[in-house]
């Protein structure tokens, strides 16, 4: 049994065609595998792991009774099969979390690493990345993001941390096991939606959106938690105002400005002066210091595939700021 045969077996389990009791041996495997302090998926680590479950096979085929003249190949095959599919959870924990074909631990611009049961992802200014979770929920994480979630969601619960930045939730349905994401000022509960959240520590808004489904936004912030928790029907958000501390709840028509980030778009409607700027950075890998004197910003704008330049000149002459230098990757807003 070579790499690319196993390779074939994870994707089974990947589809979802692996028996229910062969599922289950990967997720164990996995979840034993990452009582370690911590563990990195690379190369040299998965080929370690396979070289010790191909010299596992030798020896249970050596240890196999002779029944006659015969030996035993339904119980080989099976023993076979246990120890492959335990040997491909270590290339699985990998593929959990990728694009189509290449490992997050290898694409540039995404650190990814496990360690205590969790996995921990984080991207940088303009990267974003498509995560498949185990109960088959996909997260989209934008530029200068941080992620966390456990490598088997256990206890009938679905705990996701947005520690920064920005996430579309798409969540696979089980009203038995709630979904939640925590981000420093809250949770947000869905058993089966789709939602976005924005949560960047230097934008001085966070925004919970929803685009389809039910979700329930619980404040965790100490002064207000005795408010009830405000239930998002579609089309929906609460938006908190970090430095006046008011939050409100409003409704959208228009999804575009809220989850085309996720498509290489920048889109804004009534925007701030950070969410613009900090959207602009994410996007183009750059860092911009505002020297002028316009700070009061209620941007309404779409870009698609335009250059860093005409992003800027457009923002500009629409904020009335009178120029802009580039040096490296820093731009000054005069």
């Amino acid at each position: 049994m070579d790499t690319d045969e196993l390779k074939v077996l994870l994707e089974k389990y990947r589809q979802g065609m692996c028996t229910e009791t062969e599922g289950q041996l990967i997720e164990d495997w996995l979840s034993t595998l990452m009582e370690a302090d911590e563990v990195h998926l690379d190369n040299a680590f998965i080929e370690d792991q396979l070289k010790a479950v191909k010299n596992q096979v030798d020896v249970e085929i050596v240890a196999i009774p002779v029944i006659g003249h015969r030996r035993n190949y339904r119980w080989l095959a099976v023993a076979a099969s246990v120890t492959v599919v335990c040997a491909s959870a270590a290339i699985w924990g990998i593929h959990v979390k990728k694009h189509a074909g290449d490992g997050l631990a290898q694409q540039k611009g995404i650190s990814s690493r496990v360690s205590n049961g969790w996995v921990y992802v984080q991207t940088q200014k303009g990267i974003t990345d498509k995560i498949k979770l185990t109960d088959g929920s996909l997260i989209t994480l934008d530029a200068s993001s941080t992620l966390r979630y456990p490598v088997k969601f256990s206890n009938h619960k679905r705990p996701i941390y947005l520690d920064e930045g920005e996430a579309l939730f798409e969540v696979a349905k089980d009203k038995t096991s709630p979904f939640t994401v925590y981000t420093p000022k809250f949770a947000t509960t869905a058993l089966g939606t789709a939602f976005n959240i924005r949560s960047y520590a230097k934008e001085n808004k966070v925004s919970i959106s929803l685009l389809h489904g039910k979700i329930k936004v619980e404040d965790l912030h100490p002064a207000r938690k005795s408010e009830s928790p405000k239930i998002l029907l579609p089309h929906q958000q609460v938006v908190l105002n970090k430095q006046s501390g008011i939050l409100f709840k409003n409704s959208f028509v228009d999804e575009t400005p809220i989850i085309s980030w996720k498509d290489g778009v920048l889109s804004f409607r009534d925007a701030t002066m950070d969410q613009v700027l900090n959207s602009i950075e994410n996007r183009f890998n750059v860092v911009i210091k505002n020297n002028s004197s316009r700070l009061s910003w209620s941007y309404t704008g779409t870009f698609t595939a335009q250059s860093l330049n005409d992003v800027l000149k457009t923002v500009c002459l629409t904020e009335g700021i009178s120029s802009y230098t580039i040096v490296n990757n820093n731009i000054t807003l005069n």
